[in-house]
């Protein structure tokens, strides 16, 4: 039996971006406790302690980031529901009538929008964390809005099932 209500909730964790983001905070660490605390300089010309302290806060608030950042998508017989915390943290509805067209599409992330995240202006968005497949939805009003997925081929049955459900 089909589920009413389609959820799919998406991270950064576990993403190359993550970690990247990871492995060179763990990088500055390394580079702040062997200059600072075993005084021993870091390369041939090393960077003032300060500046490292600041590079290894920034770096640590940019993994706590993306590891607290998550997309989360529904859609219900009232219509598609769209957060991406903690950047928009209230949802962002719009109703089966305010959809024209709703489904399910191949995309390049870099070429079509300039990588993940928040992508877009204002009449065409995007919201995505890592892939290369979509649910992209066009408004009434001639907005476009992408919303990424790791979930396909669950997202197209849904979409193929409720079918009479939402018009």
């Amino acid at each position: 039996m089909l589920e009413r209500t389609y959820t799919e909730h998406q991270s950064f964790r576990f993403t190359w971006s993550y970690w990247l983001c990871l492995a060179l905070t763990l990088l500055f660490f390394y580079v702040c406790f062997q200059q600072i605390i075993l005084q021993q300089p870091f390369g041939h010309n090393p960077a003032p302690n300060s500046i490292l302290v600041l590079c290894c806060l920034l770096m640590l608030s940019l993994c706590a980031l993306l590891h607290c950042s998550s997309l989360q998508l529904q859609l219900d017989k009232q219509g598609l529901a769209v957060r991406f915390v903690p950047f928009i943290n209230n949802w962002r509805k719009h109703a089966w009538q305010e959809i024209k067209d709703i489904r399910v599409v191949s995309y390049n992330p870099i070429g079509d929008y300039g990588g993940w995240g928040i992508r877009g202006a204002k009449n065409r968005r995007c919201y995505n964390i890592s892939g290369k497949q979509g649910l992209e939805v066009l408004l009434q009003d001639g907005k476009h809005i992408l919303i990424g997925t790791q979930q396909k081929e669950q997202l197209s049955l849904w979409l193929a099932a409720t079918k009479t459900l939402r018009a």
